[in-house]
This record gives structure tokens, sequence and C-alpha cells, in this order.
């Protein structure tokens, strides 16, 4: 769960909304941190023509569907609100309710249900981590801050951030498992971001000592280590690729081109550019690595 200290910084409602074209149905994307104190914050057999979906971060209410159904929703509650479907989202008036929200055009919504990467159930349960809070505040300002002209470069973004209220995330375990071999998937995955390895420890119900020693038993490596060198595969393949220097840096998680290539350097003992001027004449031989 997300500490409360964290959750009582945010005093006021923040939230922008933005369009792309002159149809918010196709075009809407939006986001932001909605406080609701009182009970005529509640809606009632409300509806848009896009997709919207909310992970309620504190304070309790419910979700009444068209049918009458209803839904008890609490912190970690991942509602979502479905295009054209008219439904009820009842405020508890403590004061307490504080939901993260993202809209965005009906035809993503539509794609991701064709691929079978969502579904149509409207209330569904979120793993709420420490560091969510700081990515819903960055892709809030990211947002506010994109001129019109570049809208379109924040859409992966908004779809990728659904995806992770949605469950798929790194820190999503299956603990039947065994918890190294899911490690290693977890810290394979979204080389652009960084990961806390005492976090990873936790998600996985292992002590931070313990599973840094039985990691490097089983992998013979350390985690950090074992996380370096799918950066610097990751980062030779695309080399190999053609991929401009300062793109390969941002996609395995580099700053900068300088800091990418002292580590690429380390690594594999000589420069990307080195590398890359290599694969034009003799293979180079990385086995050892």
């Amino acid at each position: 769960m997300i500490p409360e200290y964290l959750l009582a910084k945010i005093e006021k409602s923040d939230v922008i909304y933005r369009c792309i074209g002159n149809e918010m149905k196709n075009g809407i994307l939006a986001c932001g941190f909605m406080r609701k104190e009182t009970a005529d914050r509640s809606q009632y057999h409300f509806s848009n023509e896009y997709y919207s979906c909310f992970v309620l971060l504190r304070g309790s209410g419910e979700y009444i569907a068209e049918d009458g159904t209803s839904y008890p929703l609490q912190a970690g509650s991942l509602v979502q609100r479905l295009p054209g479907v008219p439904h009820s989202t009842r405020v508890d008036p403590d004061g307490k309710w504080l939901e993260f929200f993202i809209s965005i055009g009906k035809p993503f919504f539509d794609s991701f249900c064709s691929l079978s990467v969502l579904n149509r159930e409207t209330v569904l349960k979120a793993e709420l981590l420490p560091g969510d809070l700081e990515r819903y505040q960055k892709l809030l300002q990211s947002l506010k801050a994109t001129p019109d002209s570049l809208l379109p470069l924040r859409i992966p973004e908004m779809e990728k951030e659904i995806l992770r209220m949605y469950g798929y995330h790194a820190h999503r375990v299956n603990l039947q498992r065994d918890p190294i071999e899911a490690a290693c998937d977890m810290l394979s995955q979204n080389l652009d971001e960084e990961i806390s390895l005492e976090e990873l420890a936790r998600s996985l119900q292992i002590g931070y000592e313990t599973f840094r020693k039985v990691f490097k038993k089983q992998t013979g490596v350390s985690p950090a280590r074992y996380r370096t060198r799918k950066k610097m595969e990751q980062a030779r393949i695309l080399l190999e690729g053609g991929v401009p220097m300062k793109e390969i840096a941002v996609l395995v998680g580099y700053g900068d081109v300088y800091a990418f290539s002292k580590q690429f350097s380390r690594f594999f003992g000589f420069p990307p550019g080195k590398y890359r001027a290599r694969l034009h004449t003799d293979a180079p031989d990385l086995e050892q690595f």
C-alpha cells in the first residue's frame, strides 16, 4: 500500500484534460488526482463516450452497475468506466476519498479488448505500491507540460499506466513459481525504469539479505549484476539494429549517453561506438560476458 503520509500531501484535486483533434470520444487524454470529501461528489446514472478508469488510493464508497448490482469500493479498488455504460459511484462522506484517474479515447480501449488484454469487468483489484504515487505525479505533470503538437507522444505512457493498474507490471508475482525464477523475469523487464531490489524482495516475501544470497547462489551473480547484464544484452541488440546511441541510453535506463557508454565499457571492455564499428569488420568475441 501507499503510505498515508504521502497521500496526505495531496491536499486538493489536481487534474488535466487534453484532446488530440476535436472529438473527446476518440482523442481525450486526461489524468489526475480527485479528492471527493462529501456525499454530493457522488455521481449517479453517469456515463461518457470515452474510456476512463481510476484506482482508489484512499477512502471508500460503492459502485452501482446499470442493472443495480452493487460493488463496495476501498483503497486498491480499480474501477473501469466503460464507454457508453451508465453507472453510479457513491462516495462515503468521511473526507477520505482520493482517486487517480486516467481517460483515453474509445478506440484505444477497443483495441485492448480486441487483443483480450483488457476486459469489460467494471470493478477489479489493483496492487498499490509505494512507487505508484510518484509515477502518477510524473504522468500528470508530463501531460500538463506537453504542447498540443506533441500530445500523441503521451499516448503510450497513458496506455502503459492503464496496463499497470490492470496488473501488467513487474511486481505482479505468482508465488507458486520459484521466487528466484520470478525475480529473474522481473529483472529482465522494463529495462528503462528504476527498480528497487528491496521492494522486489518484499514482493517475493523474502528478506532482502536472504534474497541476495539465494539469488547469487542460484544464478552465479548478484541481482544488480543480473539486471545490468540484461541491460547490456539489450543495448548490444539495439546497437546491432542501428538505433541511435542517445535513444539506446534511454531505452536501457541511463540518463545520458556518457553514463551508458561508461557502463557498457565497464561490462564489455570497450565502448559502444567501438562495438558498432567492429560490426562492419570482424565480429567481437563477447562469449566471456
